[in-house]
């Protein structure tokens, strides 16, 4: 485990819960400006086994665990929520959207509706902006998942893969449902460390009820995340040459590289994965 990443979760530890989450934004940034992640489609762990059209269409082929998790989330999860296989989500949001992969993925699967991407991460939302200019129908937004720069009742669908482990569920389930119309969908995933599924599925069942959402199905995911993490070592190791020296050990760890605190939780049972997938009432 790098130096960087030890004294990062020492200092992160002692933080108010607000300081922490601005620092976690801070290095977030960073490293899309530092490393070569900035020329990829995603930002996630993946989902194993990758699946087609995923493994063999372009750009999804270089990525293609990663294009099956955002599969996954938006529409294996929720097709049987969709009538007319989604033709009526008119208005489709990706929170947490990165580099813009889940919304091409969202694009390809839902060529009719209106798609739009929102995150955090300004230099993200620049390069997610001109990779995907051409395509009329997608905007990228800046804005945190905390406080949308949204209406209420925007959208059919809502789909995020990740966000929600760093807003915090009760925070991003109440502002994706303030933004989400009646009878729309959420869908999303999220990870955690030492929490026991039946644990999380009480706490989900909870923030449902809270917020005025129906249980669809809560998946537990973790074995194909961390198989897909295994699976896309070799990938991953090529891109973290490419990072500047005195960060790279802090790109290992945080792209779960075999060694690293994460990849060990996998490997020791610690690491809990699961996807959610609710209806507003």
């Amino acid at each position: 485990m790098s130096f960087l990443y030890v004294l990062k979760r020492r200092i992160q530890r002692n933080l108010p819960k607000p300081l922490q989450r601005k620092l976690q934004e801070a290095i977030y940034f960073a490293l899309y400006r530092l490393s070569p992640a900035r020329h990829q489609n995603f930002f996630n762990s993946g989902f194993s086994p990758a699946e087609a059209p995923w493994t063999e269409l372009p750009p999804f082929d270089r990525e293609p665990l990663q294009s099956t998790l955002y599969d996954k989330v938006l529409w294996e999860f929720t097709r049987e929520l969709a009538g007319n296989g989604g033709d009526e989500w008119r208005d489709i949001l990706d929170i947490g959207c990165g580099l813009g992969g889940g919304v091409q993925v969202a694009h390809h699967r839902f060529p009719q509706a209106r798609i739009t991407g929102v995150d955090v991460n300004s230099s993200a939302v620049s390069v997610c902006r001109k990779r995907l200019q051409h395509i009329p129908s997608i905007r990228i937004l800046q804005g945190n998942a905390r406080d949308l720069p949204l209406a209420n009742g925007s959208f059919d669908m809502i789909f995020s893969v990740g966000a929600a482990s760093y807003v915090g569920m009760d925070a991003f389930m109440k502002e994706a449902t303030r933004v989400l119309r009646p009878g729309g969908v959420l869908s999303f995933s999220v990870g955690y460390t030492d929490k026991a599924f039946a644990d999380q599925r009480k706490i989900v069942d909870e923030l449902c009820e809270k917020n005025g959402l129906d249980v669809h199905k809560v998946v537990d995911i973790t074995e194909n995340v961390f198989a897909a993490i295994a699976e896309d070592v070799p990938r991953r190791r090529e891109l973290i040459e490419r990072v500047p020296w005195p960060f790279r050990d802090y790109a290992s760890d945080w792209a779960d590289m075999p060694g690293t605190m994460r990849y060990q939780e996998y490997v020791d049972g610690r690491r809990l994965d699961y996807a959610v997938c609710c209806v507003k009432r």
